[in-house]
């Protein structure tokens, strides 16, 4: 049984910038080549408006996580001058200065910085703000609320071509499509395609994804159905139909000091659901399903191992 909307809540990139599970890794971040490019840089961004700044950008300031890590991906981390509160990964970004909230940036501090570009963020809603920075002279490129892995290459190469990174950028969005096909390849021989509901918020409501997410697209990718599939976007549901819709696996994305099975078969009704008497119910990097960058591959196939571990085995 399909779980039917109550609510809307706000998009993802909006949720992506108050994640912070802080898990560290990759590769270095650091731009070790010197900043050749002294040719004008013209791109379209998510406002439809070109920008144009006058040579490679040495010092950016970036106002939310997805684009910090595309810009670390890219190699060019030690150009990243100041980010937000949320932007936790990788971990030497944290010593990078903040001004403050994604949602509510410092401008006078962003201003006084004068930094070769903003890369803001169309989910933030700060357009107002971010006017002033413009005024100031400082170039302002918004990327696009991307809601899909196409979309996020496309934020990866409007970032690529802003940094002056367009090689790595491709080369970036083409490692993301081989781990994306791969995954897919290992799962579609999968025995069953199991219900699967994905919780993304639980006090003081609950809330799930449907479609137009990541985590719907990933789901459909790895072969599994998603509980909440006829509901749009991320949307708030209630306990009876949850229950009603007897999910064969459960996925949580945000963190907890109980273990997830305990935490879900504690509520009244639930213990009874197909996932938490098979001992189905897992934990996955909130970061990973939700900041749309370069690491949502790494969530796809973290869950396809929790809902397939059998085909991710022998991958």
């Amino acid at each position: 049984m399909k779980l039917k909307a109550l609510m809307i809540i706000p998009a993802a990139g909006a949720l992506a910038a108050c994640s912070t599970d802080g898990e560290s890794g990759g590769q270095s971040g650091n731009d070790s080549s010197n900043n050749e490019n002294t040719e004008p840089i013209e791109v379209t961004d998510a406002s439809g408006e070109t920008v144009t700044l006058d040579e490679e950008p040495e010092d950016i300031v970036s106002l939310i996580p997805s684009n910090t890590e595309i810009v670390y991906e890219l190699g060019a981390l030690d150009r990243i001058a100041a980010r937000t509160d949320a932007d936790t990964y990788p971990e030497e970004v944290t010593d990078v200065e903040s001004v403050g909230s994604g949602l509510e940036p410092n401008i006078e501090e962003i201003i006084a910085m004068e930094p070769d570009v903003v890369l803001a963020h169309a989910s933030s809603g700060i357009e107002d703000s971010l006017s002033q920075v413009e005024e100031a002279g400082i170039p302002v490129v918004t990327v696009p609320d991307a809601q899909s892995f196409e979309a996020v290459y496309d934020s990866i190469e409007l970032i690529g071509s802003t940094i002056g990174k367009e090689e790595e950028a491709g080369d970036v969005v083409d490692e993301m499509k081989e781990e994306v096909s791969d995954v897919k390849e290992a799962t579609e021989e999968a025995d069953a395609s199991p219900q699967v509901y994905v919780e993304v918020g639980a006090s003081p409501d609950l809330y799930t994804a449907g479609s137009g997410t990541f985590i719907d697209e990933m789901l459909t990718a790895v072969h599994a159905d998603n509980a909440a599939g006829e509901l749009e976007g991320w949307s708030m549901v209630s306990e009876e139909e949850i229950i009603d819709a007897a999910p064969d696996v459960i996925l949580t994305t945000y963190p907890t000091e109980e273990e997830p099975l305990e935490m879900i078969a504690s509520r009244e009704g639930w213990e009874a659901l197909p996932a938490v008497e098979n001992e189905e119910v897992y934990a996955l990097s909130s970061d990973k399903v939700s900041r749309p960058g370069p690491r949502l591959t790494e969530g796809l196939e973290e869950m396809a191992e929790r809902i397939h571990p059998d085909a991710m085995a022998e991958k």
